[in-house]
């Protein structure tokens, strides 16, 4: 590689053997590991995970959400709360008619 430099970062020796651990089940080292995180931070322009508290708004959304599906889930099991249509046609017209 052309143009390289060195990046150091110190971390708990503990997440450093377990992430070798992790990265060796991939066929990765630690560098390689940092090189791609690297270029996927480059392409996206973002970091590549989700940073934040574990009951942030995003994932109390998701949760919310996944229980509304479960519930429309149980809901067609049960056949409560579902309509019927006698084509797909006559159903998509119906949900066209919501966005109007």
């Amino acid at each position: 590689m052309k143009n390289t430099v060195l990046v150091q970062a110190k971390v708990p020796s503990d997440v450093k053997v377990t992430s070798e651990k992790i990265f060796n089940d991939f066929g990765l080292d630690i560098s390689t590991a940092i090189r791609m995180f690297l270029i996927k931070v480059n392409q996206t322009r973002s970091i590549p995970f989700t940073i934040g508290y574990e009951d942030n708004a995003s994932n109390a959304m998701a949760k919310e959400f996944s229980d509304y599906l479960l519930a429309v889930k149980n809901d067609i099991e049960n056949d409560k709360n579902v309509l019927h249509f006698a084509s797909n046609k006559e159903g998509f017209e119906y949900l066209e008619s919501l966005v109007k």
